[in-house]
């Protein structure tokens, strides 16, 4: 019993004040805004849907930069990605962004990332977490700066996602 207390006052202490919330959570941590419109995809290959990619959540904390001066927001987006159809194809290659739109000039913007996933040959579905996504963030704006987060869709895309609906989308059947 006497070393569980101490371990829950290690613990407790780490946090409180320690290290780990120090250098790694702060407290300007914006919102993280997943758009709808622009969190799915279907991708086509030789004119049949092939994959269906989705945002299904993220990972992220905040931490002050020390070299640059800065606060920083880190981003893990998480994709859902669905096989809609049978093929060979393992690869999946998509691109998505984080933008901010409101705040000091030098803090707004629109940055590109790059993903390529995998979904092994006769797998339906897989998770996928992406690299790291780094956000600046104003440190006298705090929670009221929003970021951001989407695929970025080519207009035909973009334009197939206002047509279908939002729903779990159709499995192969085998």
């Amino acid at each position: 019993m006497k070393r569980l207390v101490i371990l829950l006052t290690i613990i407790l202490s780490g946090c409180e004040g320690g290290w780990f919330s120090r250098n790694m959570q702060s407290d300007v941590c914006p919102q993280v805004q997943i758009l709808r419109d622009q969190s799915y995809l279907s991708q086509y290959v030789n004119y049949k849907e092939t994959f269906q990619i989705s945002i299904n959540g993220y990972e992220g904390y905040c931490y002050y930069d020390e070299k640059l001066g800065r606060h920083r927001a880190v981003i893990h987006p998480i994709f859902k990605i669905k096989r809609l159809t049978p093929s060979d194809e393992t690869d999946v290659r998509f691109s998505y962004y984080t933008e901010t739109v409101k705040g000091p000039p030098e803090y707004l913007g629109k940055k590109t990332y790059f993903a390529n996933a995998h979904i092994k040959e006769g797998e339906l579905e897989t998770y996928y977490k992406a690299s790291a996504a780094k956000v600046f963030i104003p440190s006298q704006a705090g929670y009221d700066y929003d970021i951001n987060l989407g695929l970025w869709l080519s207009p035909e895309e973009a334009n197939y996602n206002h047509r279908t609906f939002d729903i779990n989308y159709r499995y192969i059947k085998e």
